[in-house]
């Protein structure tokens, strides 16, 4: 099989593993929201950020596929203008995210633990934060043999 990572494997994980979460969405959802106060707190979006070969040549027509994926979760506090309590919102949420994630092996051909990579703020205002944690794996794409 040659299809691209399934981020579904994600998504699912997220939804079982962290019910704190008022959703775990995709792309398509991550992409239709416009503003930051649109977001529907706390929530994730499991987004497919890049795939690569490794550099190894194909083997039996399969090549091995370095997929890295995102997760970015958004949380509120409207009482905080300053972030601080906006923080306390994200730390336990994230910790839920990651003990779901890393050391995960996701139900592949190929498949590998999950790896944590990093995390950044990728948005805040007086009170919404947008945090993208990277994580990366890998998948066989090529010829099943």
């Amino acid at each position: 099989m040659s299809a691209p990572f399934d981020i579904n494997l994600v998504i699912d994980r997220l939804r079982a593993e962290v019910p704190e979460l008022q959703s775990v969405e995709g792309v398509a959802e991550y992409g239709a929201v416009t503003s930051l106060r649109d977001f529907r707190t706390p929530c994730a979006f499991a987004l497919l950020v890049r795939e690569r070969g490794d550099g190894e040549a194909p083997k039996a027509g399969r090549q091995r596929a370095m997929a890295t994926v995102g997760v970015v979760l958004a949380v509120s506090n409207y009482r905080d203008t300053r972030g601080a309590e906006t923080v306390e919102e994200l730390t336990p949420l994230l910790g839920k995210v990651r003990a779901a994630l890393m050391g995960w092996t996701p139900d592949i051909i190929g498949g590998r633990p999950f790896q944590f990579l990093q995390g950044d703020v990728l948005d805040y205002d007086a009170s919404t934060l947008l945090w993208t944690d990277v994580y990366q794996t890998q998948h066989f794409i090529g010829v099943t043999p």
